[in-house]
């Protein structure tokens, strides 16, 4: 039902508009616009309006009437609600003052804490090499532009000559501007020139769209929501559109005819690359692709691993369509600080050693100061053989529970939590302790929030999460828990303080996280270690973790089974042959994949042709069926989770599971494959579930081999792993008690191929309690090396191995299907891994082993038979061994 002003009804005036006003916050008067379109109720965001002295409550825009709230319905008082909560700004609250209060809680709790102070940094200025149109220059000075960066200028000065470029300065440099003028300039310029700008989330894209609004003269708030806009610059029109899963056909419809400019992410792309040439649309593809300027690559670091590599074959796809088209596109590319981003962009675009990328990356860009905390929590009195140390939860807890009893509000926070799981439970937890805290210092209760924290991962469906990012930048939650979901550049607005609960994985992500604080004002992040030796090695030696260099992220171009299903997909986009295909694919890695040369062939020296004119696309990333989780009550139902794969199932949702959603429990009562639907219901319950799982392994080919080191042989190659869920834990939310086991038989494994390296010790008799500590150092000592994370690979160790002759053998593979590079990385580098595990082991003084050292959280054996001397002893022979070999 729309809103109505009865006095305009009665002299029958349109109403469409409507504000409000508002004085809850902070007491001052905040107005917001209401519109009503078509479909619904839109509300604006609060802008401050001292000048207007009306009551508080909903007014026509047409005779400023207020609304009696006796015409509004239950549904309509709930949106118009005012839930801005005022937070704790680290402008009007001295920093100093904030540290100082939270290093009284390290103190309480026996923590040890290291502190950093990133200084302020002015800003540096460059100029280019010929102005900016009178068009564009003035809408940057609207916004307070009046030069540019030096780096924003050296990288425009480099595209305009013609370069590939990538750029890698830190969050909030201004990077988007690198890569938007030069698109304005070009669909200024040429009338049938056209853009292409890729993200890794559907996110970006949207907010991709909204950041075109400072150069529109004509800015309509319909339109960035729509997905489709008209760019109004001067005397010209530009059409921008996004293009993704979830959009309505009408926007799509307009963006294919009409857009120069088109926002999609990789996903998307592989599925407009089907139809390119075979789609009813085909000249609205020749049009786009056959005038392709500029692809746009942005965060380009987080294309690693298997993602990675897929989208290294798109870009080579992309090339052959425009090339055939008549086109050679230029690249613009924005990453966070790898170790390797010239050579990454090089590798992932097919352009190493042809045209190359140009570097840019001291940043110009002035940066508020920010604190560092590090910080190990402190030991538990009674110490357990699984935990010696306080969980870091429980110190973010401790954290901002004095913080809302000392200044009676909190801080807006971003913490970033390890998985899906983990925010939910931390949210949770996080939520009752804080308002316990509030509840004791707030003289009524009614100031208190109904919610302060909400999870956010990208299962949530794309609803909810646009819900979430508008209430953290309104003002309406105090915080996000979130997954690295949102460690890009997404814009949730400005935070103070950022709590990192365990380690990130890389410098590039412990960079993207600490960066979401200390945009437009002094920014505080805590980075809480965790238990694992990892962790606990770069808590024992802080500088090496502060000062270290950025690793390499890793890709494979040269995996079989990827490049092989790409050649095929670049050929069906080129009414199905490829020529040159040499130079844009690895084909000798194509040949080896399985059946390859029977759906293709050679028909002349480098020119290849599909077999059969029908050709099934997968999905860019996951070959498996993917599911939504649904939450379904008689009649309603609710998409509680989507694009949740079969991995994720067995884990996570499997028959029984109970999780969190909304602060309330679930509990999976059906899976319908049929309907790629898991049904879950409202369920009362003190717990959630953990699921234990196993790994049975065969080798399916081995490609390489290497017996040179007479203490080790190192193979590597292809695996099938069966994964099965042979029981589930509860576990309790509010702590305590020990999680009861509750066996689960009658869920089917689930099966993939992968690659692995596998290490032999053939000469040697060593205890299985050896190899455990050997296999857990090498896990902790992988991602100091390689781009990933303890997620993207498995370990398994043991004597009684049946497929691999029962010597004592390590087993390490990739849990994403293979494909990420991560394995060569491991095989070529095993020897620096190993020093770097031996180090992890020896920084922990105990003598027997202990989760600072020895541990895993992820241990399948649940951390039994680890024999630490006997560790350290076989990787120092190892080293000695290779040291010996080298010196001869």
């Amino acid at each position: 039902m729309p809103l109505v002003c009865q006095d305009c009804l009665t002299t029958k005036k349109k109403q469409v508009y409507f504000f409000q006003i508002s004085k809850k916050f902070k007491g001052n008067s905040y107005k917001r616009e209401i519109r009503q379109p078509s479909n619904g109720i839109h509300v604006d965001n609060w802008i401050e309006a001292i000048h207007l002295n009306l009551e508080d409550g909903v007014y026509c825009q047409n005779c400023e009437s207020m609304i009696n709230e006796m015409f509004l319905t239950p549904e309509e008082k709930e949106l118009l609600l005012d839930n801005r909560r005022e937070t704790l700004s680290f402008k009007e609250t001295p920093i100093e003052d904030i540290v100082a209060k939270i290093k009284t809680v390290s103190g309480k709790v026996s923590a040890s804490v290291e502190q950093y102070s990133v200084p302020r940094k002015a800003a540096e200025f460059g100029d280019l090499d010929f102005p900016l149109t009178n068009e564009l220059s003035s809408k940057l000075k609207k916004k307070g532009i009046e030069r540019l960066y030096s780096h924003q200028a050296e990288a425009i000065n480099k595209v305009r000559s013609g370069e590939n470029v990538v750029i890698t300065t830190g969050t909030a440099s201004g990077k988007s501007l690198v890569y938007t003028i030069p698109a304005l300039e070009t669909l200024l310029k040429d009338a049938d020139s056209t853009v292409l700008y890729l993200s890794p989330l559907k996110a970006l894209t949207r907010d991709q769209l909204q950041s075109l609004d400072m150069f529109d003269d004509h800015v309509t708030n319909e339109n960035s929501s729509f997905g489709y806009k008209t760019l109004h610059i001067g005397d010209k029109k530009i059409g921008v559109g996004v293009l993704e899963g979830g959009k309505s056909d009408s926007v799509k419809e307009l963006t294919y005819q009409s857009a120069r400019y088109w926002l999609t992410n990789v996903h998307y792309l592989h599925f407009i690359l089907q139809g390119a040439v075979h789609f009813k649309r085909k000249k609205d593809y020749i049009r786009f692709f056959g005038n392709l300027k500029y692809v746009i690559v942005d965060e380009l670091h987080a294309y690693n691993g298997v993602l990675g590599s897929k989208v290294a074959m798109l870009l080579r796809r992309l090339r052959s369509l425009c090339k055939a088209l008549g086109t050679n596109v230029q690249f613009i590319s924005c990453s966070a600080s790898i170790g390797n981003p010239k050579e990454l962009a090089e590798e992932i675009t097919g352009l190493k050693g042809v045209k190359g990328f140009h570097l840019i990356e001291r940043d110009g860009s002035p940066a508020y100061k920010r604190e560092i905390l590090l910080w190990n929590p402190g030991k538990l009195e009674q110490e357990s053989e699984n935990r010696t140390r306080r969980a870091p939860i429980s110190e973010a807890i401790e954290i901002l529970r004095t913080l809302a009893g000392t200044y009676k509000k909190l801080p807006k926070t971003i913490i970033f939590y390890g998985n899906r799981k983990a925010t939910a439970t931390g949210s949770f937890e996080l939520n009752n302790a804080i308002k316990s805290k509030l509840g004791e210092v707030l003289e009524s209760r009614e100031d208190i929030p109904t919610e302060l924290f909400s999870p956010f991962h990208a299962q949530l469906n794309a609803y909810k999460k646009q819900e979430l990012m508008d209430k953290i930048k309104k003002g309406e939650l105090v915080g996000i828990v979130s997954t690295s979901a949102l460690e890009m550049g997404i814009d949730i607005g400005d935070l103070d303080l950022c709590i990192m609960i365990g380690y990130a994985g890389s410098k590039a992500s412990f960079l993207q996280q600490a960066g979401r604080v200390g945009r437009k004002g002094p920014g505080l992040v805590i980075q809480i270690f965790q238990e694992d030796p990892l962790e606990q090695y770069y808590a024992a030696n802080p500088i090496e973790f502060m000062e270290r260099e950025a690793e390499q992220v890793t890709i494979d171009i040269a995996n079989a089974n990827i490049v092989a299903e790409h050649m095929q997909y670049a050929a069906h986009e080129l009414n199905g042959k490829l020529a040159s295909a040499h130079s844009l694919f690895k084909v000798s890695a194509a040949r080896k994949a399985e059946g390859f040369e029977t759906k293709m062939v050679e028909v002349s020296r480098g020119t290849w042709e599909l077999s059969t004119q029908e050709l099934k696309y997968n999905n860019l990333l996951s070959s498996s069926k993917v599911y939504d989780v649904i939450s379904q009550q008689g009649t309603n139902r609710e998409i509680l989770f989507e694009g949740v794969d079969e991995k994720s199932l067995l884990r996570d949702y499997h028959y029984g599971a109970v999780f969190l959603y909304n602060q309330r429990t679930y509990k999976v009562n059906r899976i319908l494959p049929s309907k790629n639907e898991i049904i879950a219901i409202p369920f009362k319950a003190d717990y959630t579930t953990r699921a234990q799982i196993n790994d049975s392994i065969y080798i399916v080919e081995e490609v390489q081999r290497d017996n040179s080191n007479k203490l080790l042989e190192i193979g590597r190659g292809k695996l099938e792993i069966t994964r099965r869920l042979w029981g589930y834990k509860r576990v309790n939310l509010f702590g305590g008690g020990s999680s009861e086991l509750i066996e689960e038989n009658n869920m089917y494994p689930v099966k993939y191929f992968t690659e692995g390296v596998w290490i032999q010790f053939p000469e040697i008799q060593q205890y299985d309690g050896a190899l455990h500590v050997v296999e857990h150092a090498l896990a902790s000592a992988i991602p100091t090396g390689v781009k990933c994370s303890l997620s993207d690979f498995s370990l398994l160790s043991s004597s009684n191995l049946k497929e691999f002759n029962s010597i004592p053998t390590i087993v390490c593979y990739e849990t994403s299907g293979g494909g990420a590079g991560i394995m060569q990385t491991v095989s070529e580098r095993l020897f620096h891994i190993l020093k770097k595990a031996l180090g992890i082991l020896k920084a922990c003084g105990c003598a027997n082993g202990c989760p600072n050292c020895t541990h895993l959280s992820i241990c399948e054996r649940n951390n039994e038979t680890l024999d630490k001397g006997g560790g350290i002893e076989l990787i120092e022979n190892i080293l000695t061994t290779a040291e010996v070999k080298m010196e001869v």
